[in-house]
């Protein structure tokens, strides 16, 4: 006996087709070796402040008042944006000191040492990052008559610790004593300016920031 059996309705074929399309397409994506997308990258934590020590006689300022436009070559945040004598042909970064002062023919001497001890030095940059920029009055071509000195951290995550900063008169100029040096950090998104006075040579002011 011969059995017949009658076609399948063309509805039922078009979605058999149909679904062996997707199952194909399905199997092709997964042989593909398209990779996964990555995870998004933690956000660093914030930096912040833990403490700030300075002399008896110096008042740290820590609130920011707008005065206008930056002015170079003051070491003051004059616009309040979180950056010191920015545009100036000054590097900044998110770890920043600076000093200036108005006369020429004195030499102030800015050092800052890391938390691992080390002193960012002129055309060097230390293992965590920092390097200074400036050296006046020693380096007449980059100072070109300015008196300020800056250290700042050069990129990379902003290391944790207890950072030094010592300004020190190395010799008075042709004003009569005292001596006043705007003493400017940022941390972050913060700074602190301080007017820090020198009567006689080798006076020294040391402030540290413990992140």
């Amino acid at each position: 006996m011969l059995l017949f059996r009658s076609p399948p309705a063309p509805g039922r074929v078009r979605g058999t087709a149909l679904g062996l399309v997707i199952a194909w397409t399905a199997l092709a994506l997964a042989c593909s070796g398209t990779p996964a997308k990555a995870p998004a990258a933690a956000k660093p934590a914030p930096v912040t402040v833990q403490s700030v020590v300075a002399p008896p006689d110096v008042a740290l300022e820590i609130a920011c008042t707008p005065t206008g436009p930056e002015t170079c070559f003051d070491a003051i945040d004059n616009n309040c944006n979180g950056a010191i004598d920015e545009g100036c042909g000054v590097h900044t970064g998110v770890i920043q000191f600076t000093v200036a002062w108005p006369d020429a023919g004195a030499d102030v001497d800015l050092s800052v040492t890391d938390p691992k001890g080390e002193v960012a030095r002129i055309n060097d940059v230390t293992q965590l990052g920092l390097a200074k920029d400036r050296n006046c009055p020693g380096d007449p071509e980059s100072c070109q008559g300015q008196s300020m000195e800056n250290v700042y951290l050069v990129e990379g995550d902003v290391p944790r610790g207890t950072y030094r900063v010592a300004v020190k008169l190395n010799r008075l100029g042709n004003s009569p004593p005292p001596l006043r040096v705007r003493f400017s950090a940022r941390v972050g998104q913060r700074t602190w300016s301080a007017l820090l006075e020198f009567r006689v040579p080798r006076d020294q002011k040391v402030l540290t920031f413990v992140l």
